[in-house]
């Protein structure tokens, strides 16, 4: 299930959290819970619209390094993400944000990090993005590439000349520091160059966008545990899978309907268990529409390319 997703408090959605441990330990800002201790809380993964799960918001907290931990309860199958020092980056990494935005369902964005800074003898991780918005309080950013956590949305300095688009972030430090017996720092393993996976449905003439990640390893699916969750019931019979298999995007049917694969030079079909590559902007239709996988990676395999000919003897 996917480990991002919109808190939301009695009925209204306000901020972003995400899920560190598989039995739902996640994460927040502190001053989003701040005063509503006693709210109705509850947790909707992004890529799961309409799936909504209650939160336990009585964890520690640290109201100064604005970090707080909850609960996502009557869940146990999560794929949580995973923290890292933001000293794993240097000055000019891409990074990127994803969570929910008050004006959207969700919005994700990238930019890169900058350093640190301090303000009354506290430390934070300082990133330059211009995609952050209300709403995005708590969300992760992640060191591109790598899928790893270094830190999570406390403030963005959006006012003025001085600063503009800076996102201050609470270090993954922090949070491992209200829970060291659950928590811990692991090294980012760098999986692909730079890159990032888009998913989106095409309607007519417009797209909507479902899931943009540096995380390449994504299913899809009626069933809410599925990270892209599809809700119409055309698709019941319908699963897949995309994942990195070396340098090369793969897809795997796993529905008892077929699937249909367009490219720039292919158009297959597939049947339950079948595979094949999927280069950038091919679709990928199922039973309720057409889903248009975009990424950039430029070390992954694109099997649109021209073969070269071969040089005369």
């Amino acid at each position: 299930m996917d480990t991002i997703g919109r808190l939301v408090r009695n009925g209204e959605p306000v901020a972003t959290a995400v899920v560190l441990t598989a039995d739902g330990l996640a994460a927040t800002a502190a001053h989003v819970l701040a005063s509503h201790q006693a709210a109705q809380w509850t947790f909707e993964p992004i890529a799961a619209p309409g799936f909504s799960l209650p939160v336990d918001c009585s964890l520690s907290s640290n109201s100064a390094t604005d970090v707080a931990l909850i609960h996502v309860r009557e869940a146990d199958d999560w794929n949580p993400m995973t923290l890292t020092s933001h000293t794993s980056a240097t000055p000019g990494d891409p990074v990127h944000l994803r969570g929910f935005a008050a004006s959207r369902d969700y919005d994700s964005g990238v930019g890169h990090y900058v350093g640190t800074t301090a303000q009354n003898g506290q430390a934070w991780v300082k990133v330059s993005c211009q995609h952050a918005q209300p709403g995005m309080s708590g969300a992760p950013v992640l060191l591109t590439g790598t899928g790893s956590v270094i830190g999570i949305v406390s403030a963005r300095l959006n006012s003025g000349r001085w600063n503009r688009d800076t996102v201050l972030l609470a270090p993954a430090e922090q949070l491992v520091a209200l829970a060291p017996e659950r928590l811990r720092l692991a090294a980012p393993v760098r999986r692909f160059a730079a890159g990032t996976l888009r998913l989106s449905w095409l309607r007519g003439d417009s797209l909507e966008l479902i899931l943009e990640s540096d995380d390449f390893t994504v299913s899809l699916g009626r069933n809410a545990h599925n990270l892209v969750y599809l809700p119409d019931h055309r698709d019941s019979r319908f699963h897949g899978h995309l994942t990195l298999i070396g340098t090369t995007l793969t897809y795997q049917h796993l529905g008892s309907h077929p699937a249909f694969l367009a490219g720039a030079t292919r158009q297959l079909k597939l049947a339950k268990g079948d595979s094949c590559p999927v280069a950038d902007k091919d679709r990928l239709t199922v039973a309720s529409g057409t889903m248009l996988v975009e990424f950039s990676a430029p070390d992954l395999f694109d099997p649109n390319a021209n073969v070269t000919p071969e040089a005369p003897e």
